[in-house]
C-alpha cells in the first residue's frame, strides 16, 4: 500500500532573484543499489508569464560531464532532473497523464522531453530549449544548475494558459548517473519499483502553486 504522498509548494515569485524564498526539496531517497549517495537539493518557484523556475545543487566534486550539447543523454553523466506531471480533469494520477522531464548536467547541457509513457517520448521544440536557458556552475565541492520550464510549453501540453494559485499537479526531483562506476539513483519522492525507473508519475509528490 502506498504511503500518503508528499506535497511540495511551488511559490509564486516575481523573478529569479526570489528563488531563495521558495521551499527546499531534498533528494535523499537513494534506490536500486546506488554506489554513491551525493547530497542534492533545490527549489522551484513560479514566475507569472515565464514558467516554473528551478535551481538545483549537488554536493559532488568534479562531476562526470561529457555531454556538451542539448539533447545529449546527460543521465549517462552525472545529472540533476526535474519531472512534472499534469493529469487532466479529476486530477487522478492513477490514469496515464502527460509529463515532462528536464535533465541537466554540470556543463549546462539539457535533455528535455514530453509524453505519456517512458517509451513514447518526444523532445521538446528548439524554441523551448532556448527559453529554458539551462545554466550550470561548478564549484570546488558542488555544482549547481538552473532551468526554466517555459509557460508556453505548459500551455501546449495542458489546458492551462497559466498556473493560478491553488493549481495542483505532480512533481519529482532526481539525482542520477547510469555510469557503471558511479551508478546512483536518488529521488525526492520515493519510487516504488524493483527496477530503476524514474518515469512513474504515480509515485510523484503532489505539487501546488502557492502565494509566498
Amino acid at each position: 500500500m502506498m504511503e500518503e504522498k508528499m506535497e511540495y509548494k511551488i511559490y509564486r515569485i516575481a523573478d529569479r532573484t526570489q528563488i531563495d524564498q521558495c521551499e527546499l526539496f531534498v533528494i535523499d531517497q537513494y534506490l536500486w543499489n546506488s554506489l554513491q549517495t551525493p547530497k542534492a537539493y533545490g527549489r522551484a518557484g513560479y514566475i507569472d508569464g515565464q514558467g516554473i523556475y528551478v535551481e538545483m545543487t549537488c554536493e559532488e566534486c568534479d562531476p562526470k560531464r561529457l555531454c556538451n550539447k542539448d539533447k545529449e543523454l546527460v543521465y549517462k553523466d552525472s545529472a540533476l532532473e526535474a519531472f512534472f506531471a499534469f493529469p487532466e480533469g479529476d486530477m487522478s494520477i492513477e490514469k496515464q497523464c502527460i509529463y515532462i522531464n528536464f535533465e541537466m548536467n554540470a556543463n549546462g547541457a539539457l535533455y528535455a522531453e514530453k509524453g505519456y509513457t517512458r517509451e513514447n517520448r518526444t523532445l521538446i521544440s528548439d524554441v523551448y530549449y532556448q527559453e529554458a536557458e539551462c545554466r550550470a556552475k561548478i564549484e570546488s565541492d558542488r555544482w549547481c544548475v538552473s532551468v526554466l520550464i517555459p509557460e508556453a510549453l505548459l500551455g501546449e501540453i495542458t489546458s492551462l494558459e497559466k498556473l493560478k494559485s491553488g493549481q495542483r499537479f505532480y512533481c519529482n526531483f532526481y539525482k542520477i548517473s547510469e555510469d557503471d562506476k558511479i551508478q546512483h539513483f536518488g529521488c525526492y519522492s520515493p519510487i516504488e519499483s524493483e527496477e530503476p525507473n524514474f518515469h512513474l508519475p504515480i509515485c510523484f509528490a503532489k505539487a501546488v502553486i502557492a502565494d509566498v
